[in-house]
């Protein structure tokens, strides 16, 4: 078997010209650094995209209250409109901080045990506010049918009156 070594150039492959070898890995070499330069350019993006506030809303809202004075607290504080816009956020607030609490109590024994009492009274107190409700309109039924010629008000005297003696 002849052992045939070929110096840059292979009979089935050809010749090799290193120096052509040489400038692709140089080009090669330029594009993973320009990579790397924008993979760099990207995280340090996104770690500044992190520390800014992902709220930025209520991050400028915090920042105008803040800033008040007390005398300026006060009189936003008494305006209607904003007193009823901040009630629906807090009520927002206070909806979605229930979402997440209500498994975390329900799966405590302590919560499990507060929530079956509050169920027991729930259920008691509204069999007595039916109760309740139902009186109430059987007494406007009888008024409609027996007393509609007197006022509501009158009629309620009577029935108020009517109880006592009983």
């Amino acid at each position: 078997m002849p052992n045939n070594i070929f110096i840059n150039s292979d009979p089935i492959l050809g010749t090799r010209d290193f120096s052509s070898q040489t400038a692709e890995i140089t080009v090669m070499e330029k594009e993973l650094a320009e990579r790397m330069n924008r993979l760099q350019q990207l995280k340090a993006q996104a770690q500044q995209q992190q520390v800014q506030s992902r709220t930025p809303v209520w991050d400028e809202i915090d920042s105008i209250m803040n800033g008040l004075s007390e005398k300026e607290f006060e009189i936003v504080s008494q305006n209607e409109e904003w007193v009823e816009s901040n009630n629906k956020l807090l009520a927002l607030i206070q909806a979605a901080q229930l979402q997440m609490l209500k498994p975390i109590i329900e799966s405590s024994p302590e919560g499990k045990d507060a929530l079956d009492n509050h169920l027991t009274i729930t259920k008691r107190i509204r069999k007595s506010a039916s109760k309740v409700v139902d009186e109430e309109l059987n007494d406007f039924k009888e008024y409609r049918e027996k007393y509609s010629d007197m006022p509501y008000a009158e009629y309620l005297k009577m029935k108020g009156t009517k109880k006592k003696t009983k």
